[in-house]
C-alpha cells in the first residue's frame, strides 16, 4: 500500500501527516478536523470551550464531547504523573509572560482576577452525559501540548475509521500513530537535537502509541530583559530551572507521552532516568550542556553521541 505525506500548520505548530492507502479528501479533512479542535481548544481564542470554562468558575459549561475528552485527559495526567504535569498553571505562565500567541501576537489570553490555585484538577467537575465541565474558583485550565498530542491521537483514530491502512499525524514535537506503518520495521521516528540546526539525534521504530518531545529551548520569549521559557514548575509556581533541555518519551498514546515528558523534563537530569523507570517508558534526555542520557532500550543513540556531546548552549539570563 501506498503510503502519501502532508505537511501543514495550526494550532501555531508544523503539522505532519503520514497515511497509509489515503482516501480522497482526507487531508483537507484532517486539517478542518485540527481546526475545528483548535476552535474549541485554544486559550487564545475568546469563543473556545476552554475560555468559556475559565471565565465561568463554579459554573457548568456546556462543551464539546472532544473537549470533556480533553479535560478528562488533563485530570488523568495529572494524577499519572503525580501532579508533575498541572494544566492549571495558566496564571503562573501569564505572571511570565507568555500571554500572545506565537503565531499571532495580536491574540491573547486573558483570565479573571483572582486565580492563583493550582495542583486542584482532582477538584474539576466533568458531567460526560450533559457534556459540561465545571472549574472551581481560582482555577483556570491550559491545553497546551496535551492538547496537541491528543488531537494527534483523536485525528489518527479519525483518519484509520475513514478507512485509512495507517496513520501518522505530527503536531509540533507531539506524534501519533496507528494501524499498518508506512515502513516494514514499523513508524520510523527522528529525534532533533535540543538546536535543531545541530541536526538529528538518531531514529527509531515505534508501532503504535505516541512519542512526545518537551523542551525548554521552545516556546521562548524576553521579559524583564531575561530570557523566558514555558516550563513552569508546579510546586513552586515559578519558571522551571531544570538542567535539561529535552526530553523525548514513548507511550501508549501522544497525550500520556506528552504529560510523562514534561514531568520528567522537570525531574531534571538527576531523576529523568529514575522517572522513566518508575513509569515502565522509554525515553531520552539531553541536558543544558550536551550530555544524553537514555532508557536501556535506546542505548545505541547514547553511544552514537558519546563520543562527540554537543557544546553547552549560552544560558546567560535564563532563570
Amino acid at each position: 500500500m501506498a503510503a502519501n505525506e502532508f505537511r501543514g500548520r495550526v494550532m501555531a505548530s508544523g503539522v505532519h501527516l503520514i497515511v497509509v492507502d489515503e482516501k480522497p479528501g482526507m487531508f483537507d479533512d484532517a486539517m478542518a478536523y485540527l481546526d475545528q479542535l483548535e476552535q474549541r481548544w485554544s486559550r487564545f481564542i475568546p469563543s473556545s470551550d476552554i475560555t468559556r470554562i475559565n471565565h465561568s468558575p463554579g459554573v457548568p459549561v456546556v462543551v464539546a464531547p472532544e473537549t470533556v475528552v480533553l479535560v478528562t485527559a488533563m485530570e488523568d495526567a495529572h494524577r499519572l504523573t503525580g501532579g508533575r504535569f498541572d494544566p492549571s498553571v495558566l496564571p503562573e505562565l501569564l505572571a511570565n509572560g507568555y500571554r500572545a500567541s506565537i503565531d499571532d501576537p495580536t491574540r491573547t489570553t486573558e483570565l479573571p482576577a483572582g486565580l492563583a490555585r493550582r495542583g486542584a484538577m482532582a477538584l474539576v467537575e466533568i458531567d460526560r452525559d450533559r457534556s459540561t465541565v465545571t472549574v472551581p474558583p481560582g482555577l483556570a485550565l491550559d491545553p497546551g501540548g496535551i492538547g496537541k498530542g491528543l488531537a494527534a491521537d483523536l485525528l489518527v483514530a479519525r483518519l484509520l475509521a475513514a478507512g485509512a491502512a495507517g496513520a501518522l499525524v505530527g503536531i509540533g514535537g507531539d506524534l501519533a500513530m496507528g494501524g499498518r506503518p508506512a515502513e516494514d520495521d514499523g513508524w520510523v521516528v527522528t529525534i532533533e537535537c535540543p538546536d535543531p540546526a545541530d541536526g538529528d539525534l538518531g531514529s527509531f521504530a515505534v508501532d503504535r502509541g505516541g512519542v512526545a518531545t518537551s523542551s525548554t529551548r521552545s516556546r521562548r520569549w524576553m521579559l524583564d530583559g531575561w530570557a523566558r521559557h514555558h516550563l513552569i514548575d508546579p510546586v513552586t509556581g515559578e519558571q522551571s530551572a531544570t538542567d535539561l533541555a529535552t526530553v523525548t518519551v514513548v507511550a501508549t498514546s501522544g497525550w500520556v507521552a506528552e504529560a510523562h515528558a514534561k514531568a520528567a523534563l522537570l525531574a531534571g537530569r538527576a531523576g529523568v532516568l529514575g522517572y522513566l523507570a518508575a513509569h515502565d517508558l522509554t525515553g531520552v534526555a539531553v541536558t543544558h550542556d550536551g550530555i544524553l542520557l537514555t532508557t536501556p532500550d535506546l542505548a545505541d543513540l547514547a553511544d552514537l553521541h558519546r563520543a562527540d556531546p554537543a557544546p553547552a548552549p549560552d544560558l546567560a539570563g535564563v532563570s
